[in-house]
């Protein structure tokens, strides 16, 4: 098994350490939550096939989104890198 250093604040840590149960690792907290958190979201998968309008505003809006990300990115890379971006 490969183990990996973080660092994390008091505050992090003295709520790590709240939600602890027993014997549990923290490395078992953490995993156990990010699985809660990806099981809460996929409730939520198929919510809206039945509201077109609804998934239609909500694609336009990621294209928007998405296009906008690749404009930043590509003007990061561009004052980061210069002539030699791309």
């Amino acid at each position: 098994m490969v183990i990996k250093s973080l660092s994390i604040t008091e505050d992090a840590y003295e709520a790590l350490k709240a939600i602890k149960y027993g014997d549990e690792s923290f490395s078992d907290v953490i995993l156990r939550l990010s699985h809660e958190k990806i099981g809460a979201a996929a409730k939520f998968c198929g919510i809206w096939k039945d509201k077109p309008e609804i998934t239609r505003r909500l694609r336009a809006n990621l294209q928007k989104r998405r296009a906008e990300l690749e404009r930043e990115f590509a003007e990061r890379q561009q004052r980061f890198f210069g002539d030699r971006a791309q």
